[in-house]
């Protein structure tokens, strides 16, 4: 587990258990952290979507409703804060958020987590970052 230093609001988060659907410190799924930290840190309420209909091609429509959502501006060098939405094919299907030059986000295998940037990319074709400010 790697604790972040200058930015060590997010430390309350890492560690934290995964679980499908989580939207609390008790249990998160990667949107559910996503939403979290945006509502603990901006005071911004993302939108939510039923957990049960997530399946890939799910997963990927919903993340891309909530980037559509509210203005996504994506943005060749991110800045702390701004959305990481992850693509292993066509489809979008995990979401993080960038601090520090690394991304924090929550996997079913590890829980809540944060990486350096380049090696969280490696595991995905293709990662878009970009800054979504609410409409």
């Amino acid at each position: 587990m790697r604790n972040v230093g200058d930015l060590s609001w997010l430390n309350k988060y890492i560690g934290r258990p995964y679980r499908y659907g989580g939207r609390d410190l008790e249990g998160l799924d990667c949107y559910g952290l996503v939403a979290l930290i945006y509502k603990d840190r901006y005071q911004l309420r993302l939108p939510d979507w039923l957990v049960d209909e997530i399946d890939i091609k799910g997963r990927s429509e919903q993340i891309g409703e909530v980037v559509c959502s509210g203005q996504f501006t994506e943005m060749a060098e991110p800045q702390d804060g701004d959305f990481a939405v992850c693509y292993r094919t066509k489809l979008a299907h995990h979401i993080g958020l960038f601090y520090g030059g690394g991304i924090i986000h929550c996997t079913d295998n590890l829980g809540v987590k944060y990486q350096p940037r380049h090696e969280f990319e490696r595991d995905y074709v293709r990662v878009v970052y970009g800054e979504w400010v609410p409409s």
